[in-house]
């Protein structure tokens, strides 16, 4: 399955971004295959990966994530965008969870299932063999399940209004409405703390 997203910046007033690095580590975390601690760098190129009980906060440039236990995640950056100038940023989600809030950007989020092309906005995705669970939280956004575009749905969120659960069933893409599950509004708001920034439904 793969969705294109296409969201709004929601006007999110900015501070100059953190460094790059760990700010919370829990449990089993590594970098590159390394035991991860706080306050070590990130850099684009990077992939996470975390234990059953391991969960990480991270920054990178004027983004920042949270990752769930079981996850397998890398971020990379393919460029800049000739028209705009905008970095292009990439971040591929192998399985497990995370929450990310981003700056103004060209990102592309990709599980196995789902690509979700996104600008300056928030999101959550959790993936497994079968299904995502993606939740733009705010901003506005277009998906187009691949080989399903009838299923093509387009959604203004300001406030978690629109989760959707992508699947398999009878060996075709379905793509659901769905609950908001396994990240609240707390998470996101300290998240764009750290960038001297408030998500539009604070």
């Amino acid at each position: 399955m793969a969705t294109g997203l296409v969201p709004l910046a929601g006007g999110l007033v900015q501070a100059a971004p953190p460094a790059s690095r760990m700010r919370a580590v829990k449990g089993e975390v590594r970098v590159n295959g390394k035991r991860a601690k706080e306050g070590m760098a990130v850099a684009p190129g990077d992939r996470i990966t975390t234990g059953t009980t391991g969960q990480a906060t991270f920054t990178l440039g004027d983004d920042g994530f949270m990752v769930r236990p079981v996850t397998q995640v890398a971020i990379a950056d393919l460029g800049r965008d000739p028209a705009s100038g905008q970095l292009i940023r990439q971040l591929d989600l192998e399985v497990g969870g995370i929450l990310s809030v981003f700056g103004p950007k060209q990102i592309t989020l990709k599980t196995p299932h789902v690509n979700v092309g996104i600008r300056g906005t928030a999101a959550y995705l959790e993936t497994d063999a079968w299904t995502t669970n993606v939740c733009v939280c705010y901003g506005h956004a277009v998906m187009v399940p691949e080989g399903a575009p009838a299923l093509a749905e387009e959604v203004r969120t300001r406030h978690h209004d629109a989760p959707r659960l992508l699947s398999l069933k009878d060996g075709k893409t379905a793509m659901e409405p769905f609950m908001v599950k396994n990240h609240n509004d707390q998470e996101l708001i300290a998240l764009e703390r750290l960038f001297g920034r408030v998500p539009p439904f604070k």
